[in-house]
């Protein structure tokens, strides 16, 4: 019950719905602003930087460094997966190619996500023409430090199929204001009962 579906390509998101793909501006706030409040701040990479982050390359190592990557270690930060020396290991190499969830723990985003960039585009919500909107890069793009950029946006048809495309589920979360409004009025129910 998330969405409501009528013929063509228009699809809208139901009022209430818990889980739901999330629009273009919730996506990219997720994966840029820099969380400091209300303002236009926003880091270019979605791993809280302005440089274009790391990548494990073709020796297995992570760029810049002499160490072997391996699934679990120590994240050094400002790490993604993605082909970043266009060469013959793509992502982290086979036999998956991506990271589990959350692999490079210290190249979160601002508000905590982990993996926009890299690893799968990701479909949004949002309509751009009669196509749908995807964002992030993949692990396969070679030499792709550019399509991880906050500036980088791409579209296809609702029915496209690619193995470097996948999505991301989000909820809604109440502001903390709102929150707080609640356990408030909790509050006062509790002690009107007393």
């Amino acid at each position: 019950g998330a969405y409501t579906m009528s013929l063509g390509s228009n699809v809208v998101r139901n009022p209430g719905a818990t889980w739901f793909l999330p629009t273009e501006n919730e996506w990219y706030k997720s994966a840029y602003h820099k969380n400091d409040g209300d303002t236009g701040n926003y880091f270019d990479y979605p791993t809280s930087n302005d440089t274009g982050p790391g990548y494990v390359n073709d020796s297995g190592n992570l760029s810049g460094t002499g160490t072997a990557f391996t699934e679990g270690g120590t994240d050094p930060g400002n790490y993604a997966t993605y082909d970043g020396d266009a060469g013959s290991v793509i992502g982290i190499g086979p036999p998956y190619y991506r990271t589990e969830v959350g692999e490079w723990e210290n190249s979160d985003s601002p508000y905590g996500t982990f993996d926009q960039g890299g690893n799968v585009w990701e479909w949004n919500e949002t309509l751009i023409g009669s196509d749908r909107g995807f964002r992030g890069g993949a692990y396969n793009v070679n030499g792709g430090v550019i399509y991880l950029a906050s500036s980088t946006r791409y579209d296809r048809y609702p029915g496209y199929h690619y193995r470097g495309l996948g999505f991301r589920v989000a909820s809604e979360v109440p502001e903390p204001c709102t929150l707080g409004l609640l356990s408030l009025g909790g509050l006062m129910l509790f002690k009107r009962r007393r």
